[in-house]
């Protein structure tokens, strides 16, 4: 009991969404890899797929903010998932391996941008929306630890069985685990649901653009914003740098599969270990602005030595380090900073930067990263440009962290939800 900190009545609702977030990230973790094939296969040309990817966002973000405003939660979440799921299906007919046309590919690679970052952003503003920040505190690094147990299943089983039964049939794999985790969303809301009397959740309401009016309103949601913008910039970096040397060093699309399959499955054992063992003690221990400077400290550290020698072993590693802090550190830390606000802001506000914020840094860090390439820098100089952005990174987080504190401060006195301050 003491190595999770759970009280008796929130087993029921904490093992549905640990169960939830594994199937959900198992399904994801699946496809990764092949999404990272086509990356390697087109790196010339990464810098457009971040351009379409945010282009389908900003298209989207409308939907999905009419849907919120329109619908009880136990319909549109499940309603979107299971239009993802129907695009899958086309994908796994389409899917080819070598033989697979390059349109196939641009297309299932900003397809799969937009669903992760639409499904992981529901399901956390979900949690959002049932944990109170202390329980939020003490459950979410175990409950996406449940998806990391996901995603280290989902290499896995794709590194084992791409070469027998094809890129399409570790799609319908990951249909199949799509399917589960949308059960268990059901499960767990009419849960919650019975646990307020069979009451249903309100229908947020509001208008479809109200979630990013709030954002550039709020000074705690733009810190929000600045510190994904850091990371990404970052994070941009090593995953195009990566592509390119495996582009370089690896020849095959089977061979380049497995090797990102071997990737994710590292990043996501780090990343266990921090959500199920450190991360809660760490924001409970260091409190939240020590904990979320951690990691552009840590990784300020190994663009030294990107900066000091370079090759696909060594930019790997770095790279599995940037991932495993941002699943297992970065990523409970930054769920948790919308535990302190009101509903509309859980979801709305929290989609549109998980969604266009995001894939709009992601856009700006791949066409930076293409001119410093096309301007004659290696990967190694390169490196040296991103210590000042973990600079600001880390003073983001650290201010961030401080809002924090105040917001669940005042959270606890009045015991209602608050609005991110202005």
């Amino acid at each position: 009991m003491n190595l999770i900190n759970i009280q008796r009545d929130e087993w029921p609702r904490f093992l549905l969404a640990f169960s939830y977030f594994y199937f959900l990230l198992a399904g994801y973790f699946m496809l990764r890899p092949i999404r990272g094939t086509v990356a390697a296969n087109h790196s010339e040309s990464l810098h457009l797929l971040y351009t379409a990817t945010f282009v389908s966002m900003l298209l989207i973000v409308p939907v999905f903010g009419w849907l919120v405003s329109k619908f009880r939660r136990g319909r549109f979440l499940p309603g979107i998932y299971l239009f993802f799921i129907s695009n899958l299906i086309f994908f796994a007919f389409a899917f080819e391996g070598e033989a697979t046309g390059d349109w196939v590919q641009y297309s299932f690679y900003v397809w799969l941008s937009v669903f992760n970052l639409f499904v992981v952003s529901i399901f956390w503003s979900f949690m959002a929306d049932i944990f109170h920040p202390d329980q939020a505190q003490r459950l979410f690094g175990s409950i996406m630890a449940g998806g990391s147990l996901g995603a280290i299943s989902g290499p896995v089983l794709t590194a084992r069985w791409v070469e027998l039964i094809g890129s399409g049939g570790v799609m319908a794999l990951s249909i199949a685990c799509l399917l589960v985790a949308t059960v268990f969303a059901i499960f767990l809301g009419r849960l919650e649901r019975h646990q307020h009397h069979d009451q249903p959740a309100k229908i947020i309401g509001g208008s479809i653009w109200e979630g990013a009016v709030r954002v550039f309103k709020s000074k705690y949601l733009l810190l929000i914003c600045l510190l994904m913008l850091s990371h990404n910039l970052t994070s941009t970096f090593l995953y195009n740098g990566l592509a390119v040397l495996v582009d370089e060093n690896i020849l095959g699309f089977d061979e380049r599969t497995r090797f990102f399959s071997y990737v994710d499955l590292i990043v996501q054992i780090l990343a266990f270990l921090f959500q199920f063992l450190i991360t809660s003690r760490l924001v409970v221990y260091l409190g939240m602005p020590r904990t979320a400077i951690l990691p552009p400290i840590i990784l300020a550290a190994g663009f030294t030595l990107l900066g000091s020698s370079l090759g696909l072993v060594l930019f790997a590693a770095v790279g599995v380090i940037q991932r495993a802090l941002n699943y297992g550190l970065l990523g409970p830390v930054k769920e948790m900073l919308f535990t302190v606000v009101e509903r509309e802001t859980k979801y709305k506000s929290k989609n549109f930067i998980d969604t266009v914020v995001y894939r709009g840094s992601d856009v700006t860090a791949s066409w930076l990263f293409k001119g410093m390439m096309m301007a004659g820098l290696s990967l190694a100089q390169a490196a040296w440009i991103y210590i000042p952005i973990m600079a600001m990174w880390a003073l983001a987080a650290w201010y961030l962290g401080k809002a924090y504190i105040r917001l669940k401060n005042q959270l606890d006195m009045e015991d209602v939800p608050v609005r991110a301050p202005e």
